[in-house]
């Protein structure tokens, strides 16, 4: 069967890039593309008084000249747009922080030392430590500072420990609590261990124990072990603040199985509300 040939005019069987048709499309879309897309949008300026006056739609962002501020139209009220430093610092005020009490170890003194007597060995007993008259530093969380004044009780003394206050906490909250101290044992082969006493609020049942790392102190006796305890536990729904002056209490513990000498350096409670 013979094949007729045929010829369709003003169609071009390949890409000419000098074609001026093809060449005055690229150049009419580019313009449009420039036209309609600009890297410098920026919200309207106007004061808070023009505010009340717009009729915004869900969304719109809008620069008030008054507050200095980006603020957005949510539907229902404008709300401002915080800049990255005021979200750091209002983070840094309430979300998180610490709290710690320092022996005058930190202050070109020693620490607090006392004796671990027979009569108080494979016993929890709470830690002694006195506190320097510049020895705490209270950056705690403001809803913690301002539901409770100064962050602990007791002085440190014998029968009269350092108990950090948890009121101000959420359920969602949790810390950590870090005691720095050193042991010096008596006899070979002995072994420290260090807990979390935590105290429930009011009506939330049985107190409870958080067993920290233990010391070995295989190089014997008369040897200063030093030692760094970090402990991290959740609040919950039994230490939070369940209101006014009831909430969690945490103090430090420790346990020998050998007499000898602790000595306490500081204790610190660091805070995630």
């Amino acid at each position: 069967m013979p094949i007729n040939e045929r010829q369709v005019s003003g169609v071009r069987s390949s890409f000419d890039p000098n074609d001026e048709t093809i060449n005055n499309v690229s150049s009419s879309i580019n313009e449009e593309v420039s036209s309609s897309a600009s890297f410098e949008v920026r919200p309207d300026e106007v004061t808070t008084e023009q505010l009340s006056q717009l009729n915004p739609e869900n969304g719109e962002t809008v620069f008030d000249t008054t507050t200095n501020q980006n603020k957005y139209w949510n539907g229902t009220e404008w709300i401002a747009i915080l800049s990255s430093e005021s979200i750091n610092e209002s983070t840094n005020l309430y979300s998180q922080g610490y709290i710690g009490v320092l022996s005058p170890f930190y202050f070109d003194g020693v620490a607090t030392s006392s004796e671990i007597v027979i009569e108080e060995v494979d016993t929890w007993l709470d830690v002694v430590m006195i506190i320097d008259t510049n020895g705490v530093s209270d950056q705690r969380p403001e809803d913690m500072k301002n539901a409770q004044a100064t962050g602990f009780e007791g002085t440190g003394a014998l029968g009269n420990p350092i108990n950090f206050l948890l009121e101000g906490l959420v359920e969602k909250s949790f810390a950590t609590l870090r005691a720095s101290l050193s042991f010096n044992p008596d006899e070979d082969g002995g072994r420290l261990d260090s807990r979390l006493f935590i105290e429930r609020h009011i009506g939330a049942g049985v107190d409870f124990s958080i067993n920290a790392a233990g010391l070995a102190m295989e190089s014997g006796a008369d040897e200063e072990y030093p030692h760094l305890i970090s402990t991290q536990f959740f609040v919950g729904d039994t230490i939070d603040t369940n209101g006014v002056g009831d909430a969690g209490k945490v103090r430090f513990q420790i346990k020998s199985d050998v007499t000898g000498t602790i000595s306490m350096n500081e204790m610190a409670l660091f805070i995630q509300k």
